[in-house]
């Protein structure tokens, strides 16, 4: 039986974009100010860290979305393995390959260092390409993987539709096995003690697909019962903000006793890869997922249209953003260093140095993503005769 249903835009994910990248950024930008501190500036270091923990959802976040939008849009389509990586890989490839070697060179510019000889560019090059480890672009490699199984975990999907609870379950238990693992067992352990591709593994699990599978699953299930589910949470939202609200205090109250009664040091208290961030980022997903929900009812409302303008434009260039924003981070970091300035003023300048980085990132990638061919940098395709034909009649 052919699978021919429309393409659905969702509207909701347009905001979860917007302001999940919105979150990345302040995540960085916290992780420059605490970079900042002095290691004897014990409260400051805390604070931040307590503010940045909860913040640790967004990777989750972007997984979820990619999965949702993957099984919303081929799930009961016709699929052709072939056509779908030509597309994919085209639009996240070439992005990849090319921020990989604008952040070598960057890298080198901002350390004092210059071999550029072609043998060195090309060795660091394909050691960056294997293990994502330039700046974020570990998430791009985690996708590029996905785009790899999606055939198989959609087919999977679409055979075991009745079990779609159960697998949903399993993965989560999975996810949480994971996440303890990897916390509680392989941060206490030497690398190199483990034999061969379980120490490769290891060194590079943030980069490695397995890790993140319940967020991709999860996206794909929620995918697959869409409407039930938002049916279910327009019936229950008090319950969802409550729960919000309650699941917010654990894991700010989970970081203080990780610091000050476990006396774990803030690369584990503060690790997005940690079994309580498991159900914390589903319910905090939810959560914006909910919101973007009704956003989406009142988009084209003449109050919310400046608000709505702002949601299409940030979700158009998230990717863009998230690509763009080592320089405008490196600048805001290079500035806010060089001031002479009390304490206080140091650390108000937080909510502007997070709005600099994301809004000049914002403009940049929307600039670059109106240049056909150099679109492609941030994974937008802009057909140039198109281009020349709504320009030729917006001047008629």
């Amino acid at each position: 039986m052919a699978r021919t249903e429309r393409k659905r835009h969702l509207y909701e994910v347009d905001l979860m974009r917007a302001f999940i990248m919105l979150s990345v950024i302040c995540v960085h930008t916290l992780a420059r100010f605490i970079e900042m501190e002095p290691q004897q500036a014990v409260t400051p270091l805390l604070v931040l860290g307590a503010i940045i923990t909860p913040l640790h959802f967004t990777r989750e976040a972007f997984m979820f979305i990619t999965g949702l939008v993957l099984f919303i849009t081929y799930y009961r389509r016709d699929f052709s393995t072939l056509k779908f990586w030509r597309k994919r890989f085209a639009l996240i490839a070439i992005p990849y390959l090319f921020w990989n070697i604008i952040y070598i060179i960057f890298g080198d510019i901002t350390r004092g260092t210059y071999d550029w000889s072609i043998g060195s560019l090309v060795r660091v090059l394909v050691h960056s390409l294997e293990v994502g480890n330039q700046f974020y672009l570990y998430y791009v490699l985690v996708t590029m993987q996905l785009y790899v199984v999606f055939p198989i975990l959609l087919y999977g999907l679409r055979k075991l539709e009745r079990w779609h609870t159960h697998i949903f379950i399993g993965s989560f238990l999975l996810e949480l096995g994971l996440m303890y693992l990897t916390k509680f067992v392989l941060s206490h352990l030497d690398p190199s003690s483990l034999p061969g591709i379980l120490s490769h593994l290891d060194a590079h699990r943030q980069t490695f697909l397995l890790t993140y599978q319940f967020w991709f699953i999860a996206g794909g299930i929620v995918a697959c019962h869409y409407d039930r589910i938002l049916s279910f949470m327009n019936r229950h939202p008090r319950m969802l903000w409550t729960t919000l609200g309650v699941a917010v205090v654990i894991v700010i109250a989970h970081y203080f006793v990780d610091q000050l009664v476990l006396m774990e040091g803030s690369s584990l208290s503060e690790t997005v890869l940690q079994p309580i961030m498991v159900p914390f980022s589903l319910i905090v997903i939810a959560s914006m997922w909910y919101a973007g929900f009704q956003w989406a009812k009142r988009r084209e409302l003449p109050t919310w249209q400046p608000f709505s303008r702002f949601v299409r434009i940030a979700s158009n260039t998230s990717f863009g953003i998230f690509l763009i924003q080592p320089f405008p981070l490196y600048i805001m970091e290079t500035t806010v260093q060089h001031l002479q300035v009390p304490s206080w003023v140091h650390f108000s300048l937080i909510p502007i140095s997070v709005l600099f980085v994301y809004f000049s990132s914002m403009l940049v990638a929307y600039g670059i993503g109106k240049v056909p061919g150099l679109a492609y940098c941030i994974g937008r395709k802009v057909n140039f005769r198109k281009r020349m034909v709504q320009s030729t009649s917006a001047t008629a």
